[in-house]
């Protein structure tokens, strides 16, 4: 009884294929769900920001301390939101 090794490859190899296919259709259908929620409430923020940024400055140039604080919270948050978006777009395929 003598298998043909080589044709379970290429059908295992030809799976595998299709396996990769399947998941990087379903990486991108999760990601554009996750752009187009994302994107109106960016612009929600924008224009909520817009209308109280005279509001935030006064705040700013009464408490500098924690305008401080607060600028150094969000560059650690937008630090932590960059890392996690290049760790999971940066696994190369070998």
């Amino acid at each position: 009884m003598k298998r043909d090794y080589i044709s379970d490859i290429d059908r295992l190899g030809k799976h595998l294929a299709d396996l990769r296919a399947t998941l990087t259709g379903q990486a991108g259908d999760a990601a554009e769900s996750a752009a187009t929620y994302i994107a109106p409430k960016a612009r929600q923020f924008a224009r909520q920001f817009q209308k109280e940024g005279y509001g935030l400055g006064k705040a700013a140039r009464r408490n500098p301390s924690a305008t401080t604080g607060a600028i150094v919270g969000v560059m650690v948050l937008g630090a932590a939101v960059a890392w996690l978006l290049s760790a999971s777009g940066g696994e190369k395929d070998d």
